[in-house]
C-alpha cells in the first residue's frame, strides 16, 4: 500500500482535479438523496458519502454504493472536520489515510454547498484504477500476501517440527542406548535451524504479510535482510563451536581446519553485514 501512497502523491494534482471536475460538471445543485446515491455512477471508487450540517451534524443517510444507512442521522461529525481547512472555493481533499471502519485506504473530499457539507470517501486503489495509474493492484496485493503467507506459515511450521524433532531426538539417549554426545550435537544442530528457518518465516510475514503497510518498503527491505543475516550467523556460530566442542572430545585434531574454515565464513559474514549495516544507515 506504501507504492500506492506514492503513487498517489505522484499524481496528486491530477487526482485532485478529477474528483473536483466531475462533481462540477455533473452540477451539485441539490443535495437530496436521488443527486447523491447518482454520484456513485460518476465514480466507481467512491465508497461513502453523506452531508451535514452548517454545524457538521450528519443531515442525511450514509450512502454507500448498495445500501444506505439512515441511523447516522444526527451524528455529530465535528472530530472529521477539525484542524481541516477548505480552500477558497469551500474544497477540501485530505492525503490518504486508514479507515477505521471498513480497514480501507481512502481519501476523503468535502464540498461546502448552500450551508451543508458534502462528505465523500474514495477508495485510493480503486481511484488509482479509475484513473489508469495501476491495474489490478488490489489483486496483486491479496495474491502477494496470499503466496508470501503460505511461505511463511510453511516456513514457521516446518522450524516447529525441526524443534519437535531435537526433543524426541535428545529423549532417544534417555529411553535407549544411544550416545549422550551424538545425540546433543544432533539436537542442537536441529534446534538452530530451527531457530534460523523461524526467524525467516518471522521476518517475511513481518514484512509482507502482517505490518506490510506500516513501513516505508526501502526501510523495511533493508532490516529485513539484516535480521535474516544475525539469524544466520547466529545458527553458524553455534555450529562452529558445536564442531569444536566435538573434535576437543573426540581428538580427532585432523578435523579442526573444517572448523577454522568455518569460524572464517562467520567472520566474513559479520564483516559484510557491518559494511551493508553502516552503508545502509546513511541513506
Amino acid at each position: 500500500m506504501i507504492s500506492l501512497v506514492k503513487i498517489y502523491q505522484a499524481h496528486k494534482e491530477d487526482i485532485e482535479r478529477f474528483i473536483i471536475d466531475n462533481i462540477q460538471n455533473n452540477g451539485v445543485i441539490s443535495l437530496d438523496n436521488r443527486s447523491l446515491e447518482g454520484f456513485f455512477k460518476t465514480f466507481k471508487s467512491l465508497q461513502l458519502l453523506y452531508v451535514t450540517d452548517e454545524n457538521y451534524k450528519q443531515s442525511s443517510p450514509s450512502f454507500a454504493r448498495v445500501s444506505q444507512d439512515a441511523t447516522d442521522v444526527g451524528t455529530n461529525r465535528s472530530t472529521l472536520f477539525k484542524s481541516k481547512k477548505l480552500n477558497k472555493n469551500g474544497e477540501y481533499i485530505s492525503p490518504p489515510y486508514i479507515c477505521s471502519v471498513t480497514g480501507n485506504t481512502i481519501v476523503t473530499f468535502i464540498k461546502h454547498v448552500d450551508g451543508h457539507y458534502l462528505v465523500m470517501d474514495f477508495k485510493l486503489v480503486e481511484l488509482l484504477e479509475e484513473l489508469g495509474y495501476v491495474t489490478h493492484a488490489e489483486f496483486f496485493s491479496r495474491f502477494n500476501k496470499l503466496i508470501y503467507g503460505l511461505i511463511g506459515y510453511g516456513l514457521t511450521t516446518l522450524s516447529v517440527i525441526l524443534i519437535i524433532y531435537s526433543f524426541i531426538a535428545f529423549g532417544g539417549y534417555l529411553f535407549a542406548d544411544a550416545s549422550l554426545i551424538h545425540v546433543t550435537f544432533k539436537s542442537i544442530i536441529s534446534l538452530t535451524l530451527g531457530l534460523a528457518v523461524f526467524d525467516l518465516g518471522k521476518n517475511l510475514l513481518e514484512h509482507e504479510v502482517v505490518y506490510k503497510n506500516n513501513h516505508p518498503h526501502e526501510k523495511s527491505d533493508s532490516k529485513m535482510f539484516i535480521k535474516f543475516l544475525i539469524s544466520i550467523i547466529t545458527a553458524l556460530s553455534i555450529e562452529a563451536l558445536m564442531l569444536v566442542l566435538k573434535i576437543s572430545l573426540t581428538k580427532n585434531y585432523s578435523d579442526m581446519n573444517h572448523a577454522v574454515y568455518l569460524i572464517g565464513g562467520v567472520s566474513l559474514m559479520i564483516a559484510t553485514l557491518a559494511l551493508f549495516y553502516r552503508f545502509t544507515q546513511k541513506d
